[in-house]
């Protein structure tokens, strides 16, 4: 990843608390601002995020096994009594301070592919959480729009309580003083009371259902149920939504190729494919070449500056057993080395530096069925990547299938639920206007009010299914969801 990404997801955690006091002022959100600020402070999305910085990782740490391997290390000892001079190999009784350095490199050479295939597979694996990640973003993004069209819904819903309401108080206004003016009987009034404290509770069902809707949709957003939130849209209309000409299956066809979720799982396939050749590089021979440097150096040792001619006198050295005659030997010169008073560090350094090349062959024979085991594992793990991408399509047919075919038919239900509203309005006028002349009773009034009260609440959420579903298919599209 770049360093200004980096530099994003590190600064991410200072830069939420700080945007989160400066959004705590806002009054009025979009669709796309709550969506927004639900990215930013979601938790899946952050863990999404991290797992994506662990791949990064695995990928950087994979390349760079291509590379040697170095290591240095030295030491410091002292001896005591009889020992081994360390540089000259010779006992000795004496106290020795003595130290050494070494350095180790090694790098393979061959591995049976296993290198290469490794990192290839963390780069499918970094794709993969790339594309998971974008899933978790359209996860909550439809998450977030549900709530935000349930709200706007329930909002509609409250207001066609309300307008019940006032129709009915209204109503009632004009029947009391029709009956204190004595054209009308008590029960009348009585009747209306009862029907508008009825409509009361259909008020106070309607502000606790767009209260639980506010709430949700704060949920989906991570945002704290006392924050201020006045969610604003475009009035929605039926008309200026208009749904994808595209069938199930063509819609089917750009989601397969453009949704994160499929490309996810597809990537999953070929990095357990890539797996399953890194279990047989098991059974390949290992080829790699070592080389290693060291020296050491003892306060017992002396440089050798050269080497002398030392005169040697007669000396007896026994007798011949039986005669008693003594054996001498004659004077003679022996050539002895000579050595300095005094052997420097660095000298010593210098002088026992000892080097190594080496190629070494690794060739498997007998693993305990520990390969054989793995290689099983890695095909019985790209079974499942496969039938797990074979899964993920099927749930995203199903989804678009649903959503085409839910709708088709809250459009069919609108539509007919808007002729039986107009239908209902009449209704309800014309029996008004008879019950205030008294033609018809209040059961016949009650009735066709609550007849135009539950299609007005069937319009207005058949309406918003059919939104719902039609801004789902122009997501399948590749389309981003927005009310505008």
């Amino acid at each position: 990843m770049k360093f200004k990404q980096k530099l994003y997801f590190s600064l991410m955690a200072l830069f939420i608390g700080n945007l989160a006091i400066g959004q705590s002022t806002k009054t009025e959100w979009t669709l796309e601002e709550c969506v927004s600020y639900a990215w930013e402070n979601n938790l899946t999305i952050r863990n999404n995020q991290l797992t994506q910085l662990q791949n990064e990782i695995a990928v950087k740490q994979s390349k760079f096994a291509r590379l040697p391997n170095l290591s240095a290390g030295g030491g410091v000892g002292k001896s005591f009594g009889r020992t081994i001079d360390p540089v000259s190999n010779s006992f000795i009784s004496q106290d020795i301070l003595s130290g050494s350095l070494s350095a180790n490199s090694s790098v393979i050479l061959y591995q049976g592919g296993t290198l290469q295939n490794t990192i290839r597979q963390n780069e499918l694996n970094l794709q993969s959480s790339e594309f998971d990640l974008q899933k978790a973003k359209n996860d909550i993004g439809l998450s977030v729009a549900t709530n935000f069209l349930n709200v706007l819904l329930n909002r509609e819903q409250l207001e066609n309580a309300k307008f019940q309401l006032e129709v009915t108080e209204n109503q009632l206004a004009r029947t009391k003083k029709l009956v204190e003016a004595g054209s009308l009987p008590l029960t009348n009034q009585l009747d209306l009371e009862s029907q508008n404290a009825s409509n009361e509770v259909q008020v106070v069902t309607a502000e606790n259902n767009l209260s639980l809707a506010m709430l949700n949709l704060k949920q989906s957003m991570q945002m704290p149920a006392d924050q201020e939130l006045n969610i604003v849209a475009p009035d929605l209309s039926v008309d200026e939504v208009e749904m994808t000409l595209q069938t199930p299956t063509q819609v089917y066809e750009v989601a397969v190729a453009n949704q994160p979720e499929v490309k996810s799982a597809d990537l999953g396939i070929k990095s357990n494919d890539l797996g399953e050749k890194i279990a047989r590089g098991a059974f390949l021979p290992t080829l790699s070449l070592s080389g290693s440097i060291s020296t050491n150096y003892s306060d017992r040792a002396r440089q050798l500056l050269g080497s002398q001619l030392v005169n040697i006198p007669a000396r007896d050295v026994g007798f011949v057993q039986g005669t008693g005659d003594r054996v001498f030997l004659d004077a003679s010169q022996e050539t002895v080395p000579v050595f300095s008073d005094s052997y420097s560090t660095f000298d010593q350094f210098n002088d026992n530096l000892g080097q190594s090349v080496r190629v070494n062959l690794n060739v498997p024979i007998f693993s305990r069925l520990s390969n054989t085991s793995n290689l099983q594992r890695a095909k019985i793990n790209k079974q499942r990547a496969e039938i797990s991408a074979q899964n993920v399509k099927n749930q995203l047919r199903q989804a678009i299938e649903t959503a085409y075919n839910n709708a088709i038919a809250s459009l069919k239900s609108y539509e007919a639920t808007g002729k039986r509203v107009t239908a209902l309005e009449e209704s309800f006028r014309a029996t008004e206007q008879r019950y205030n002349v008294g033609d018809v009773n209040f059961v016949d009034y009650q009735v066709a009010s609550n007849n135009l009260f539950a299609a007005r609440t069937d319009l207005v959420r058949a309406k918003y299914e059919y939104i719902f579903r039609v801004k789902i298919l122009d997501f399948y599209l590749g389309n981003p969801i927005t009310l505008d």
